[in-house]
């Protein structure tokens, strides 16, 4: 039986650690960094169809963070831009903070494409604010994984995202460097 050992990979600036029992490669995407917000991702890769995205936004001013404004768009958005269904969307802790789970489906099958999408979504540093009923944050989390669901639901509660440097690593030793998408 093996078992999953843990991973830690410098994602820009954060170190991103988990612990899941799949075989993957991990790669890191070039970051992209606009006036208005900074972009860093880390990719699970196994094939075209089988993979987890750890995306990381660092937004230059305060953001609304109000998860049940995320909760309500996320979905409209999977169904508007990627064809897909949203069957469920459920809270959930992520990495200790609050957040949510949204599971997908195709609307149409098609031959190499994942049956089941997941897509999550937390803030590190999301707090409430005082003027009104939402909350503000700067630094947003979300995980894209067609992985199966114990797979996913592993990698979605040993996931941890700290701004600083990977345990041992000073750089991604064994992550591939890719393009943005």
């Amino acid at each position: 039986m093996a078992l999953a050992v843990p991973d830690s990979q410098q994602v820009g600036p954060y170190a991103v650690s988990f612990d899941i029992d799949a075989n993957y490669e991990p790669q890191i995407a070039q970051p992209i960094e606009e006036e208005m917000a900074s972009a860093y991702q880390m990719r699970l890769f196994v094939d075209n169809s089988t993979f987890a995205v750890i995306g990381i936004t660092e937004y230059a001013e305060p953001t609304d963070s109000t998860l049940v404004v995320h909760k309500t768009m996320m979905p409209m958005n999977m169904i508007i831009r990627e064809g897909l269904n949203a069957t469920d969307v459920e809270e959930m802790t992520i990495d200790g903070r609050e957040g949510f789970l949204v599971t997908s489906e195709p609307f149409q099958a098609i031959a190499e494409a994942p049956d089941t999408v997941y897509r999550a979504m937390y803030w590190l540093d999301s707090q409430d604010c005082e003027c009104g009923p939402v909350s503000v944050g700067t630094t947003s989390v979300i995980i894209t994984s067609t992985f199966p669901e114990d797979v996913t639901e592993s990698l979605l509660s040993s996931l941890q995202v700290v701004k600083g440097e990977a345990a041992g690593q000073a750089a991604t030793p064994g992550g591939q460097v890719m393009p943005p998408e």
